[in-house]
């Protein structure tokens, strides 16, 4: 597969992980850390990718903290758009271990003049962290965070959005790993077993 020369792949892990009691990204998952599972992958998408983080780590990635403190991932994602000159941004949560480059290659698909948000809803429900943005969304981006609203669902029905419920030939088992997050611990064991097996 051709790497995506033009977009930017964001790992949004600048959260509490109030839920889990401890940095999720760090948790050892196998060989690697949760945060690494996630990199790694990107980079099967695009050279580029970033790390949205509060706090430096050592990492050889550039890291890119929030300029809107606690505003969840809104702040992330106007932190990188700040930085960052790319057009698109492909954006994974720091919790979706086992997210999979086909998905987003799919949703590349849908990519046109007139959309400025690719967003998958699976199961019924919205996975925005999990979606394409347009660079051209930074003002509305702005905005909100100016005037203390931090949901993406008002960012979503102020752009163009095109959702996308239809996942043509890609796998319900690899569909159902790709939007699997964990946000406590008991989804972290889950997360261990599903490693285990998939090894």
């Amino acid at each position: 597969m051709k790497l995506l020369s033009d977009y930017c792949a964001a790992v949004l892990a600048g959260g509490g992980s109030t839920r889990m009691g401890t940095d999720k990204a760090r948790l050892p998952l196998g060989n690697s850390t949760v945060e690494e599972r996630v990199i790694r992958e990107l980079h099967n998408l695009t050279s580029t990718v970033v790390l949205n983080k509060k706090e430096p780590i050592n990492t050889p990635l550039p890291t890119i903290s929030d300029v809107y403190e606690n505003v969840g991932p809104l702040g992330g994602l106007q932190a990188v758009m700040e930085v960052r000159k790319e057009e698109w941004f492909i954006v994974s949560a720091c919790d979706t271990p086992f997210i999979k480059k086909d998905v987003y290659q799919y949703l590349t698909n849908f990519v046109n003049d007139q959309r400025q948000t690719i967003i998958p809803i699976y199961n019924g429900r919205f996975q925005p962290l999990s979606g394409l943005y347009h660079k051209s969304i930074y003002p509305e981006l702005v905005s909100l965070l100016e005037n203390g609203d931090r949901q993406v669902g008002k960012l979503l029905d102020r752009v163009h959005t095109y959702y996308v419920e239809d996942f043509g030939e890609l796998r319900a088992k690899d569909l159902d790993l790709h939007f699997f997050n964990m946000n406590t611990p008991d989804d972290y064991q889950k997360a261990k077993e599903i490693a285990k097996n998939l090894a």
